[in-house]
């Protein structure tokens, strides 16, 4: 089951503790993701309904300027472009939460190839080793590497 604070730790990163943890911030995506089902829906219309429900939380609690305040004190913009990359991180939380047998694996995996998703990427990599040839995984690990900057993979990659 996913819990609320799951998707704060995912979100907080980007948008900062104090708007991921902002009071009914994370509802909407929490509910869209409990209620996602592999019969009815595919990963990338989650995605988009995902990024949609984003948007509005992040427009409802920072307003037009869309400035959130950083852990580290500094306050920055969110970006429009940066949607899809923080849906991502909120559909980790449910890459991480389904078992792990060879229909998740295949939806996972075609997934992360139609869209290059860092969070199924690394949901595969972690979670499906026993699925995959060494080779396979082996390539996984050099896609992560060429494609997304050491601090979102060094604490899981082999350096």
């Amino acid at each position: 089951m996913i819990e609320a604070q799951q998707i704060q730790d995912a979100l907080s990163p980007r948008l900062g503790s104090m708007l991921a943890g902002a009071p009914g911030f994370v509802d909407p995506a929490l509910a869209l993701l409990q209620s996602f089902s592999p019969q009815h829906d595919t990963f990338q219309e989650l995605a988009s309904r995902l990024e949609d429900v984003l948007f509005n939380a992040i427009y409802e609690h920072l307003g037009p300027g869309m400035s959130a305040r950083m852990d580290d004190g500094t306050c920055r913009r969110i970006r429009l472009a940066e949607l899809p990359e923080i849906a991502d991180d909120a559909m980790g939380v449910l890459f991480d939460s389904l078992k792990v047998y060879s229909v998740s694996y295949e939806a996972l995996h075609a997934y992360c190839m139609k869209t290059g998703s860092f969070s199924a990427m690394r949901c595969l990599y972690l979670r499906y080793e026993s699925l995959m040839s060494p080779e396979e995984r082996q390539v996984l690990s050099r896609i992560i590497r060429g494609s997304f900057p050491a601090e979102r993979w060094r604490s899981f990659l082999d350096s």
